[in-house]
């Protein structure tokens, strides 16, 4: 029995509707989020924004890193919220959605200088994400589902 095996099993007694409403949920969060249009007043906005509330460490981070080349990362920050809502809706390549979409909620909440057990959507989300990541949420109503069968090792769903 292959690792992938044990995650169905282990999930087995879970409804299968659960899983795929957190998988949606969670990907539609990511398709209306407000966290990223590519827009570069509104990307300018959230680094200053951040510049005064992150983290020190990721404040120099930022500054050093990010704020040179604002226009790179919010093209990056667009379409990688662009995959993880599509992936995780469709349910396609789901882990690796997950693994993204932790990413992603990982540096909202360092550029926001909040901890994760504070209010707030983003901790909400990575708590969805984890559990999309922990179980084969992909494989119920999902496009994993045919991936899986035809290709069993491999871990990204």
């Amino acid at each position: 029995m292959t690792g992938r095996d044990v995650t169905m099993e282990r999930t087995a007694h879970l409804p299968s509707w659960l899983l795929v409403f957190v998988r949606v949920a969670l990907g539609a969060s990511f398709l209306f989020s407000d966290h990223g249009t590519g827009s570069p007043d509104e990307l300018a906005g959230f680094l200053d924004f951040a510049q005064h509330h992150a983290f020190g460490w990721y404040a120099h981070f930022l500054q050093a890193v990010v704020i040179p080349h604002a226009a790179l990362f919010g093209t990056l920050v667009l379409w990688g919220e662009l995959y993880v809502g599509i992936a995780l809706v469709v349910g396609l390549t789901t882990r690796l959605a997950a693994v993204v979409a932790l990413f992603l909620l990982t540096n909202y909440l360092c550029a926001k200088g909040r901890m994760p057990w504070q209010p707030g959507i983003d901790p909400s989300d990575i708590l969805l994400a984890l559990i999309v990541l922990a179980t084969a949420a992909g494989r119920y109503l999902g496009l994993d589902r045919f991936l899986h069968d035809r290709f069993p090792r491999v871990p990204i769903w």
